[in-house]
């Protein structure tokens, strides 16, 4: 992590913390729809069915977002920080470990909820 080089780089927290959430963005935009796409899909690979498992799911996303807009960025501009991006990287793997790298299969139901179910 670089220290800032004056006191004029430093950021500023605010003075109240107004917490923001990703149901309050503007769910007709085409980046929240890629990133609830994202979500969705992560949560049923990974069979996340847990509080702490929706919150990595939602981490590794925003991660793996990160990542390729700096892929992109590198390959438009030449830019590259491969410093940021290997711990970046590190961190997707990481997140993706604790949720599982392979495809889960949903739990089976026993027949007699399948058929209660079906009626």
């Amino acid at each position: 992590m670089t220290r800032p080089k004056s006191n004029s780089d430093r950021v500023e927290l605010p003075a109240k913390f107004a917490p923001q959430f990703w149901t309050l963005t503007d769910q007709r935009s085409s980046v929240t729809k890629t990133i609830k796409r994202r979500v969705d899909e992560l949560k049923r690979d990974c069979g996340a069915d847990s509080v702490q498992k929706d919150q990595l799911v939602q981490r590794a996303v925003f991660v793996g977002l990160q990542l390729e807009t700096m892929e992109v960025l590198a390959a438009e501009t030449g830019e590259f920080d491969s410093g940021r991006y290997t711990q970046m990287l590190n961190t997707l793997l990481g997140l993706l470990k604790a949720l599982g790298l392979e495809r889960k299969a949903k739990k089976a139901k026993s027949l007699k909820a399948y058929l209660t179910e079906s009626e």
